[in-house]
Formats: structure tokens, C-alpha cells, sequence
């Protein structure tokens, strides 16, 4: 049975995802800014993804997502960027709709992300 990915994994991987579409390389520095976390703490969750297979990372110390790492990150972006978009459809102000996407994006099954996408988009086809 496969493992269940913790938060604090999907985040990382998000995050190097978000901050590669951003910038040509992506370096634990960047990835502690981005998050607010130490760079010790940044080590060990790099160490934990390379050893799952999610990211590698060359000599220079640039982070790279392995396919199955940027599925992972693809799909929580996704949920990311649906659920900040539902919240500020109803009135959520923007900070808090990532924020709170943020949390969510973990919580929520696939089969529910996918009924909230198919209502994102049916609401999107009545404006």
C-alpha cells in the first residue's frame, strides 16, 4: 500500500514547483524564503524527498522535481488554485483565500476537488 503523503511533503514539492514556474533554479535558500522555515529543516525535507524519489538535485544544488514529484506538486497546486479561486468568488479576501486553500488543498479528497472543479467550471460558463 502506497504511503500517504504528509502536508508538510506536498507543501515542499508545491512550493519548489511555484518557485520553479517563477525562477531558472530552484535552491533550498529559495525554498526556506519561501516558506518561512529554516534552512536546517529545509535539508532534512530535501533528504526526505530525494530518498522517496520526488526530487533530485545536482551538484550546483539545484532542486528538480522527478515525475512522480511533479505529479504530486501539479495536483496540489491544482486543488490550490481552485479553492483560492471558490473563496474569493464568495467574498473571501485574497490573502485569506490562499491561506486558507492552503489548509484545505490537504484535506480534500480527490473525488470532492473534482465535484468543486466541476462546479468552478459550470459557475464559470454562466458569467
Amino acid at each position: 500500500m502506497e504511503a500517504r503523503n504528509t502536508q508538510s511533503i506536498e507543501d515542499y514539492l508545491e512550493c519548489i514547483l511555484m518557485l520553479g514556474e517563477k525562477n531558472e533554479h530552484v535552491r533550498s535558500i529559495d525554498v526556506s524564503q519561501e516558506l518561512g522555515v529554516t534552512k536546517p529543516s529545509v535539508s532534512v525535507a530535501m533528504k526526505k524527498l530525494r530518498e522517496r524519489g520526488m526530487i533530485t538535485v545536482d551538484l550546483n544544488g539545484h532542486i528538480f522535481l522527478t515525475d512522480e514529484g511533479l505529479a504530486i506538486a501539479e495536483k496540489v497546486y491544482s486543488k490550490h488554485k481552485l479553492l483560492t479561486n471558490l473563496l474569493l468568488h464568495i467574498g473571501v479576501d485574497k490573502e485569506t483565500a490562499a491561506d486558507e486553500a492552503c489548509l484545505i488543498e490537504h484535506a480534500i479528497s480527490d473525488s470532492t476537488y473534482e465535484r468543486l472543479n466541476e462546479l468552478y467550471i459550470q459557475m464559470q460558463k454562466k458569467k
